[in-house]
């Protein structure tokens, strides 16, 4: 992670994720794809975050991914798949810090 955007001087375009709010739950995160092919809708900031998310759809449903990358090391992980509905209700809570 560089730390600056592709521009210099110009402001971080991705959202970065704000604290932990107190009672936030926790989501079930696994290793294993289950699809194939998704498509990205959304993002959080990965240039100055070393773990950042993504809102995915693939198969009628949507999920959320997390990816953690380092120097050493990259781990994508995903969370299980909802209806776009619920899972666009999990992506708000995870902007919003009521989720991770």
């Amino acid at each position: 992670m560089t730390g600056q955007t592709a521009i210099p001087g110009a402001p971080c375009p991705a959202f970065h994720l704000p604290p932990m709010r107190d009672g936030h739950r926790a989501l079930s995160w696994n290793e294993t794809r289950r699809f194939e092919r998704i498509r990205v809708t959304a993002w959080t900031c990965h240039e100055h975050r070393v773990t950042f998310y993504e809102f995915c759809e693939a198969g009628g449903l949507a999920f959320i991914q997390r990816t953690f990358s380092d120097k050493k090391k990259k781990v994508v992980s995903q969370s299980e798949a909802w209806p776009l509905r619920e899972a666009r209700a999990v992506w708000i809570a995870l902007l919003s810090g009521m989720v991770r």
